[in-house]
């Protein structure tokens, strides 16, 4: 679902807010797809010359990755490009965990920020790494 609305305690500006469910063809959790989905639905509910307050995307009725259900008509993803797409996006997050944040991102250069975040004495993470969780040794 894709969502866009202005402020509404704005009096002196046009008050607009609208929503779309874009429903996929299959589960997926490709971000090439979730990105053209997303920007298809925004296509269909923006308006110029409109100032925005917010705008966002929501993914609704999630499963797992294992247990997809297909429609009657839909044709399975060939096993190939299952996995040709799962190594990509597998790519993707592996250069974004190690480099930081937004390194590669889908249709878009990095953005250079004024200041950068230093993680050189960041405490571990050991409630959401597997990497970085304690071993005890014995």
């Amino acid at each position: 679902m894709v969502f866009v609305h202005t402020n509404r305690f704005r009096q002196d500006l046009p008050s607009y807010s609208k929503r779309l469910v874009i429903p996929l063809p299959h589960p997926t959790d490709d971000s090439r797809e979730l990105i053209k989905a997303a920007m298809a639905g925004l296509e269909r509910i923006f308006k110029k010359d409109i100032w925005y307050q917010k705008c966002g995307i929501m993914l609704i009725d999630l499963c797992d990755h294992d247990n997809e259900q297909l429609g009657l008509l839909a044709e399975p993803i060939s096993d190939e490009k299952r996995a040709r797409n799962e190594k990509l996006m597998a790519t993707l997050d592996k250069l974004n965990r190690e480099h930081g944040k937004n390194t590669v991102r889908i249709g878009m250069p990095r953005k250079q920020n004024a200041w950068e975040l230093r993680c050189e004495h960041r405490t571990p993470r050991y409630t959401t790494r597997w990497e970085e969780l304690a071993v005890a040794k014995t």
